[in-house]
């Protein structure tokens, strides 16, 4: 898609607001939210069920210009975008976040990853020879406690990957951990040599966030071993609102 095109486009948002990042190489810091709507997956432990529906009367329709002048007004120069699935193909929605990094903003794109992030062919149709904006990735590796583990693009994904990204590793219990660890042991590395950080997330009450604490110190050597940037990623939201709190 081209930019002319896409700014004629119209994008389903669910909200648009300013809270602390609740997890991830962002945690603690303040973000602009731009949730748009529509997802592919079904995950069994999502917890922004709201947002599944790109048709729901009770999204805004907002052209791109409209979220620009929207996000602007919210103050925050850093900016991230999630679901729904940001980054569904064939979507308008899709180009949202690379159209708001053109404008200035510090986007991280928090994607699914059963998506493929932007080629570089996809990046030049829409920039059309202007410089890369910054742009990171927060994706997802969906363990088997997620319902959909059989829709994760590995090599397409994780080849495109580089410093300031992240994967996320979201376990209910400890077949996702033992999963996680081997697709880690696979693409060690990739993962090593573009630095990205490899994130546990524990799933709010279904497992102990201690037992991951113990399967990273078993790990670490390991780990360590490999120049593989490990950590625990807590929802501190979670803790700061209850858990079904929207718009924070």
């Amino acid at each position: 898609m081209t930019v002319n095109k896409f700014k004629n486009a119209i994008i389903p948002v669910v909200e648009i607001f300013n809270s602390v990042s609740g997890e991830g190489i962002s945690a603690g810091s303040i973000a602009t939210f731009v949730r748009v709507a529509g997802c592919n997956l079904r995950c069994s432990y999502c917890d922004t069920t709201y947002s599944y529906d790109e048709y729901n009367e009770d999204n805004q329709m907002m052209t791109p210009d409209e979220i620009v002048d929207r996000v602007a007004a919210l103050g925050c120069k850093d900016i991230i975008c999630t679901g729904g699935e940001p980054l569904e193909l064939q979507k308008p929605k899709r180009y949202l976040p690379l159209y708001l990094a053109s404008k200035g903003f510090r986007v991280r794109i928090e994607t699914n990853g059963s998506c493929p992030v932007y080629s570089s062919e996809e990046l030049e149709c829409f920039l059309r020879g202007e410089r890369l904006p910054v742009l990171y990735y927060a994706l997802d590796i969906k363990c088997p406690g997620s319902g959909m583990s059989k829709y994760n693009l590995f090599e397409q994904n994780l080849e495109k990957l580089y410093e300031g990204d992240e994967l996320k590793f979201v376990v209910s219990h400890r077949q996702d951990i033992d999963y996680a660890v081997k697709i880690i042991e696979k693409y060690k590395d990739i993962l090593a040599l573009n630095k990205v950080i490899i994130n546990f997330s524990p799933v709010f009450g279904r497992i102990e966030p201690r037992e991951l604490v113990e399967v990273l110190k078993e790990k670490h050597q390991y780990f360590s071993n490999y120049s593989l940037q490990v950590r625990l990623s807590l929802q501190i939201h979670k803790i700061i609102w209850p858990a079904d709190t929207k718009g924070v």
